[in-house]
């Protein structure tokens, strides 16, 4: 089968982030001021002594009304399908504007039989979090409920199919013998854990995290036999996040996400901490568990954490003692500075000196100049191409790029001038899911 690879994306509804604490962050703040306001808007505000309230939201509806209200509709629309219907949905778009049969996708001149998603879970805990309400009572927005809603949606996604009914579209019946179906739907899931060792009590507590998904990876595990277990338990459980029984969790996750822009510190100075991240490093170069890890300057962020996600900091000594770590750095070190390539280098130089590191090009603005400059990278850096993956960031990616949906961001990657999409898209992401070639 021909597979499209696609190693970062993310599933989940508006309970699943802190939204209380991201929209009243500063950067978020300026950001949405920054959007808001034309410099013609600025002079004026600069030079008028009385601003009225008319005046601001007048300034706010003509925003909302230009391009950035197609993004925000796109990406809130896509959060508020019921999550347990949203690979369903996707499915049946990308199938209306690429498919070539009932059973297959092109994508410029290739044509696909499967696309891998690896939806990432973030961890967005936060247990030590201040009291903001009259009913914060409880730990912030906890991972288990985001878990158990994104396998129950790949399960009802396995289950179902969706039929169109004019402009609305509804579930067909329950399908039978599913799991001998599983080899005619379009996606392969293959999803992330997200963990912030500071949400956990001890060292204990992560080892019992990490058994509880990952107890049956194994070092000398074949491609093949890796993707064979995981495609065995693809579908196989709902939200229930809570089973004793030893294994039932098995094989549910391909890896683990990691996200310092939130807070997660990849080597802490205290020396309590440190240990829990350990346990993790050592954990995964064992059995090795790939790892993605947020590595730009933007995203979610609630306050100044880049020099936790820093490539050139920290990072540098997890790798210096876990050498063998499968390590994936995102966005490729993406600043908002785009001058500023520090993280950028950084990562390529990491590429070059550690077999399993590598990096993907989630959440950019898919024009030809960014993968001219990719080119440019290749050609510098002969082993690169080998190391960078194919990434969306869908379904974030529509409110920060101009591709208003996933199959035109996908067309967009498929149609753009660069020699390596094959190692891209296929070659690459296989060995950092799997571990080799299937």
């Amino acid at each position: 089968m021909k597979k499209f690879y696609d190693v970062h994306t993310h599933f989940f509804n508006l309970s699943h982030p802190n939204l209380s604490v991201f929209l009243t962050k500063e950067d978020m703040i300026n950001s949405i001021i920054d959007s808001t306001l034309t410099f013609s808007t600025r002079m004026k505000l600069f030079a008028s002594s009385f601003i009225t309230k008319n005046y601001i939201k007048k300034q706010i509806h003509e925003t909302l009304n230009s391009g950035i209200k197609e993004r925000l509709n796109n990406t809130l629309g896509f959060f508020e399908i019921p999550m347990e219907y949203q690979f369903l949905v996707l499915e049946h778009f990308l199938k209306n504007d690429l498919s070539v049969n009932d059973k297959q996708i092109k994508l410029g001149e290739k044509i696909y039989d499967k696309i891998v998603l690896s939806p990432l879970i973030i961890d967005f805990g936060r247990k030590n979090i201040a009291k903001t309400s009259v009913y914060n009572l409880m730990p912030k927005t906890p991972t288990a409920n985001q878990v158990g809603d994104l396998l129950y949606a790949i399960r009802t996604y396995y289950r179902f199919n969706v039929k169109q009914q004019g402009t609305n579209m509804s579930l067909s019946d329950e399908i039978e013998n599913w799991e001998n179906c599983k080899e005619d739907k379009l996606f392969e899931i293959y999803p992330f854990m997200g963990i912030d060792t500071e949400n956990y009590g001890d060292k204990k507590d992560i080892e019992i995290l990490l058994d509880k998904y990952f107890g049956d990876f194994k070092k000398e595990d074949t491609a093949s036999v890796r993707r064979e277990r995981l495609f065995q338990q693809m579908g196989k459980r709902d939200s229930n996040m809570y089973c004793k029984e030893k294994g039932y969790y098995y094989n549910l996750f391909a890896g683990i996400k990691l996200y310092p822009q939130l807070g997660f510190d990849p080597y802490p100075n205290e020396k309590e901490k440190l240990k829990k991240v350990r346990i993790l490093y050592k954990y995964c170069e064992d059995r090795r568990i790939p790892i993605t890890t947020h590595c730009s300057d933007g995203g979610y962020k609630t306050e100044d954490n880049d020099g936790l996600t820093d490539p050139t900091g920290k990072w540098a000594k997890v790798l210096e003692e876990y050498h063998d770590l499968t390590l994936n750095f995102a966005h490729f070190g993406s600043q908002k500075d785009k001058k500023d390539t520090k993280w950028r280098n950084a990562i390529i130089q990491l590429t070059t000196k550690y077999k399993n590191v590598y990096t993907d090009i989630s959440c950019n603005d898919m024009s030809q100049e960014y993968y001219d400059q990719l080119e440019k990278d290749f050609k510098n850096n002969p082993l690169l191409n080998k190391k960078v993956l194919f990434g969306s960031d869908f379904s974030i990616n529509m409110l920060v790029t101009k591709n208003n949906s996933y199959h035109q961001y996908l067309k967009s990657f498929a149609n753009a001038r660069l020699t390596c999409k094959t190692n891209l898209s296929e070659h690459n992401p296989e060995k950092f899911l799997f571990g080799g070639k299937l």
